[in-house]
């Protein structure tokens, strides 16, 4: 039995014309790295699915470093002191079988402020022989004397029409049969994470057509399919009970943001005023997210003010 491929790594880019450029700035710079055959320790931040680790990869094959000089740490699972001293300190100074060994240290906001510490002067002992690519979701997280030593490259969200344009491509090259109002849904679900959305629509495909999370047998109902439902419909109680329910306490900044970008599609916000009036109150409890002790409870609090506006 052949083994399924993933669309997501079968329909990641690895030119920088198949890549999505929201800055030609940035583009310009990358390119000259790969024709000057040399980089810098790279910071590529933004939000997940914006393209940091799609680059990253990028990069690395472009300029053809050996597989054998590449080392990829995910700091979510990776994170101590213990992990940096033994498996980035050894990789990083044995000798590089090409100009420069590479270690492609994912989810970079996740390690520990000692484990950042302990980096920070494997960066300047090896700088020489190894070039580090951190990829993480909030720069803010990265300790100064590190982010210090990175050039800083942002990545924002592609524009939703021409994220819903690649994906209708994707479906197209698998002729996949689908309908142009439920792919639109799935876009705006799971937007702007280009990842999750490429898996959904695999995930959700079914003899050869594109079918809703809820009429498969094989598929699973994820929470905020249901809470774009519940945002049309405008049943802020039941949505409040969805996300306190399925959230995690540092996943509730993603969920303000899905509101604010579909807040607009219930039928109390068409009118400007009740928009701009929940647009505010969202900005609101976002800015409280950060230093509040239960983030449900603030997010329920949102609900009950949206629900009475």
């Amino acid at each position: 039995m052949a083994i399924k491929k993933l669309w997501v790594e079968e329909y990641r880019p690895s030119t920088f014309d198949e890549y999505i450029f929201q800055n030609q700035e940035q583009k310009k710079q990358f390119i000259q790295m790969v024709e000057a055959k040399e980089i810098p320790h790279l910071l590529l931040s933004g939000s997940q699915g914006t393209g940091k680790t799609s680059m990253s990869k990028m990069l690395v094959g472009l300029l053809g470093i050996d597989p054998m000089d590449i080392l990829l740490i995910n700091a979510s699972k990776d994170n101590s002191v213990e992990n940096i001293r033994e498996r980035i300190y050894s990789f990083a100074t044995t000798f590089a079988l090409g100009a420069f060994k590479v270690i492609q240290l994912e989810e970079a906001d996740m390690l520990t402020y000692n484990a950042q510490t302990a980096l920070k002067d494997i960066l300047e002992e090896t700088q020489d022989t190894c070039r580090f690519i951190f990829t993480c979701n909030h720069e803010n997280k990265i300790i100064p004397p590190i982010k210090s030593r990175l050039q800083h490259f942002h990545f924002k969200a592609s524009p939703k029409d021409e994220v819903l344009m690649r994906a209708g491509e994707i479906l197209v090259t698998e002729e996949i049969e689908f309908d142009m109002q439920l792919l639109e849904k799935y876009v705006s679900t799971y937007y702007p994470d280009i990842r999750k959305i490429i898996n959904a629509l695999q995930q959700n495909t079914v003899n050869g057509k594109l079918v809703s999370p809820t009429s498969s047998d094989d598929s699973t109902v994820d929470y905020q399919f249901e809470m774009l439902d519940l945002i049309e419909s405008g049943d802020l109680r039941a949505l409040r009970k969805l996300i306190c329910a399925n959230v995690q306490k540092e996943e509730y900044e993603s969920v303000y943001r899905f509101l604010y970008e579909n807040i607009h599609k219930a039928k109390k916000f068409k009118a400007q005023d009740a928009y701009e009036t929940a647009i505010v109150t969202i900005a609101s409890y976002l800015y409280k997210n950060g230093a509040v002790a239960d983030p449900e409870i603030n997010f329920a609090a949102c609900c009950i003010e949206l629900d009475r506006i």
